[in-house]
This record gives C-alpha cells, sequence and structure tokens, in this order.
C-alpha cells in the first residue's frame, strides 16, 4: 500500500523464528525490550496484531509517548482497553481500528446505543480518529461527519483481516495522508479489494483469506485512480 520500509520490531528471544517466517519485503529487527523503540526512527507505527500481552507497561508507555502518527489495532487495543487514560495523555496522532468485540471492551456502554452513537460518544470523550469495523464500517472523529465505507463483503469476518486493513492504513499515515482520511481509504481499499478478490479471482464469501484482500490491492488501487 506504498509504506515503503516496513520495519518489524521483534524481541531478540522470538527473532529467528519470525525471522525465518516473514515475508522478503520486511525488515526484522531485534530489540532487547520494547522500552527503547520511542529512540528508533520512525514515520508511523503499527502496533497491535500478533503481539501478546506479555509486556504491557511497556507497549502502554509505547502508546502513549510516541510523537509519530500510530494505528493501534488487536492486542495494542486489548491493552489500551485496561488504561483508557493513555489515549488522553497521547503526544502524537492515533488511530484505533477496533472490531465490535474489541469496542465493547474500549467503551463499555452503560445504554443501548447504535454503532453511529457509540462512535461518536466515543470520540467525543477521545481525541482519536475511529475506524469502527463491521458491515458498512464507520470512521468517526470529533468536529467531522461521520463516514461509512460502501465495499466489501461478508467473507472478511475472517481472521487476520484486519491486519491488513493496519497495515494498509499505517501505509497511507506514511505517506502523510491525515488520520481520518487514511482510514475512509484504507477501508475503502480494503474492502474493494475484497470485492474484486471474488469478482476476478477463484475466491468465494466461504474461501476468502486476508492473502486473497493482499493480492488484489493493487487492482483496487488502480480502479481509485481511474482509467489511465
Amino acid at each position: 500500500a506504498g509504506g515503503g520500509l516496513v520495519e518489524l520490531f521483534i524481541l531478540e528471544n522470538a527473532y529467528e523464528i519470525v525471522a525465518a517466517s516473514a515475508p522478503p519485503e520486511v525488515m526484522v529487527k531485534p530489540v532487547k525490550s520494547y522500552a527503547g523503540l520511542l529512540d528508533e526512527p520512525v514515520d508511523v507505527w503499527a502496533v497491535g496484531p500478533g503481539l501478546g500481552q506479555a509486556h504491557a507497561k511497556q507497549i502502554i508507555a509505547l502508546l502513549r509517548a510516541a510523537r509519530q502518527p500510530m494505528v493501534i489495532d488487536a492486542d495494542g487495543l486489548n491493552l489500551l482497553s485496561k488504561k483508557m487514560a493513555t489515549l488522553k495523555n497521547a503526544k502524537g496522532p492515533r488511530l484505533l481500528t477496533p472490531h465490535p468485540g474489541e469496542m465493547k471492551r474500549l467503551f463499555p456502554a452503560k445504554k443501548k446505543m447504535s454503532r453511529a452513537e457509540t462512535a461518536t460518544a466515543f470520540c467525543d470523550q477521545y481525541a482519536v480518529t475511529l475506524l469502527l469495523k463491521g458491515s458498512r464500517t464507520i470512521v468517526a472523529e470529533a468536529g467531522r461527519p461521520l463516514s461509512y465505507n460502501p465495499t466489501g463483503n461478508p467473507g472478511m469476518a475472517t481472521g487476520g483481516m484486519g491486519d491488513v486493513l493496519t497495515g494498509v492504513c499505517a501505509a497511507l499515515l506514511g505517506q502523510k495522508l491525515l488520520p481520518n482520511d487514511a482510514a475512509r481509504l484504507g477501508a475503502w481499499l480494503c474492502g474493494r479489494a475484497a470485492e474484486l478478490a471474488l469478482a476476478r479471482g477463484r475466491a468465494s464469501e466461504e474461501s476468502l483469506l486476508p492473502r486473497d484482500v493482499l493480492d488484489h490491492l493493487g487492482l483496487a488501487f488502480r480502479e481509485l485512480r481511474g482509467p489511465s
């Protein structure tokens, strides 16, 4: 999605396993602890997929103190849900991409609210951009109208789809898009790639995998730009 140089920071004790299985496009870098990540010269952070929750204190410190834009997903959200004050003290722009279950942990409802009401109330309380996944994904941010994503299909409920979205949004942030724009464009691209995988590939809604979405991202970008 235009991310350029992609680095994966991994603890030293897992480096050999991860480096052996990582795609060749990903630069795997071993670190002694996550505490030193604030000194890394990166343009944007993507935190959460595959992370685990064993080093919560160090990750929370990164979520709060990093000045670069950051996409937070998966275990990043699960850790954040236990210390929501982190968001109010965050030093840089934050884009959260929860599915409905993660959203309930982040923002337990005191009364029954629609998805739109939940997204609006959350962003009124926290100065972040929210991409609430699901049928007709919602992108919300205080002071801006809600956006609804029209692309995608039920096959995207497969595990790992959110990890693709995290990477796409991070790549777009790295190209200097604002978080709201990166969220809306990232959701559209991933959803459209999923549609193209069904229309032009051999996938079905039942068999659709994150790899199918990755394989059709290029077509989604080309369609977005229109006829050349």
